[in-house]
């Protein structure tokens, strides 16, 4: 079932009366990056992914968003549907997402997942590679930064193993149907974000961290030192797979989570 709320594309499936997932995409995709999770969990969850504001079908031409506007729209979701306590996931720009919206009220989740992310924010670094990149956008080379964007995103296991052509056609596909106003938006939005490294000692819900084993984008340390800090947590990496690790690697991807749910 499709839903419109306040402007943003939602995808619900599977029982109403059932405990709510809640899934928030990654930069620069789109809800369909969590299709095998909306198959596999669907006739035991209530299944909710979105197009986050400016991407996929919540398309925006103004590219003025932020973590704060983007976990507005998680709220309204929550609202909108009447979820009680979802359980939340976010990978990456997802992850930042979450992790703002839980530093702000955290008491409406039942459980976060935190996937291939950080709670750390730009550095300056990193913030002026936002500028050249959304330059570079800009200047006619949209193309090339995609690719070498997917690049980063995806690991080696997955880039050499043949039977995995499928997988990296699909993130490319899903990346080309992005406008250029929600990339530069989208980039704009990670530069911005808020550190939220001192709320991670306050988080008092339970939290599941899942990193790929081989992401370069947010590797493997920076969850461990997550799971150290929050003390309700737990660690699942991933082997063979990158930065979406559900993508990846979705079999152990799953099962990580069913682990995790199975103790609620």
């Amino acid at each position: 079932m499709k839903h419109k709320i306040n402007g943003l594309n939602v995808i619900e499936s599977g029982p109403k009366d059932k405990q709510a997932m809640v899934f928030i995409h990654a930069f620069p995709l789109s809800h369909r990056m969590w299709d095998n999770q909306a198959e596999y969990f669907k006739d035991s969850y209530r299944i909710i992914t979105y197009d986050s504001r400016g991407f996929g079908e919540s398309y925006e031409d103004n590219g003025h968003y932020t973590n704060d506007s983007h976990a507005d729209d998680l709220f309204s979701i929550i609202d909108e549907l009447k979820i009680s306590k979802p359980i939340v996931f976010g990978l990456s720009m997802g992850g930042y997402i979450l992790l703002r919206a839980a530093e702000r009220a955290q008491d409406t989740f039942k459980a976060i997942v935190l996937c291939d992310t950080r709670a750390e924010a730009d550095t300056n670094e990193s913030k002026l590679n936002r500028a050249k990149q959304i330059k570079q956008i800009r200047s006619g080379g949209r193309e090339d930064f995609l690719e070498a964007f997917t690049n980063l995103l995806l690991g080696e296991s997955t880039k050499t193993d043949p039977a995995k052509i499928t997988v990296i056609k699909e993130v490319g596909a899903i990346m080309d149907e992005q406008r250029d106003p929600a990339i530069e938006g989208g980039l704009l939005t990670l530069a911005s974000r808020t550190d939220t490294t001192g709320f991670l000692e306050k988080i008092h819900i339970p939290v599941l961290i899942i990193v790929g084993e081989e992401d370069k984008l947010t590797p493997p340390e920076l969850s461990i030192s997550m799971n150290k800090k929050i003390v309700n947590s737990k660690l699942s990496v991933i082997p063979k797979a990158g930065h979406l690790s559900n993508i990846e690697n979705p079999q152990a991807f799953n099962q990580s989570i069913e682990d995790f749910v199975i103790t609620l």
